[in-house]
């Protein structure tokens, strides 16, 4: 019996999760758009912008596989490419742009969207 690691283990169980938790989404790279499943979360920001307070508002963060094939790996990431979905479940998909990566792991890759 062949023993995964760890990173085999995550990259194993990404699709679980999307399953699960995910909506439904395109992500369009430019070249050969592609179907992918995202689990969508609001995050509010801290709302201080030296020197002036300003109103919190959300900030949306899409969690995918990191792969190229049933997600958005981290190395074909580019800042301003496009993912269409819904904002949340139940709702209509518009665009979103890709602004940066929160972080990433073997299985899974957090961008936040705007």
């Amino acid at each position: 019996m062949a023993v995964k690691t760890f990173d085999e283990i995550l990259q194993d169980n990404a699709p679980i999760f999307l399953d699960e938790f995910g909506v439904a989404g395109i992500y369009r790279p430019g070249v050969l758009d592609r179907e992918i499943q995202a689990i969508i979360r609001y995050v509010t920001d801290d709302g201080q912008v030296p020197p002036v307070v300003r109103h919190r508002s959300p900030v949306v963060n899409v969690k995918v596989a990191n792969d190229p094939v049933i997600g958005i790996s981290a190395e074909e990431f580019e800042q301003g490419q496009v993912i269409n979905m819904p904002p949340r479940k139940e709702a209509d998909a518009r665009d979103f742009q890709l602004a940066r990566i929160i972080k990433q792991d073997a299985g899974m890759v957090t961008i936040e969207v705007h």
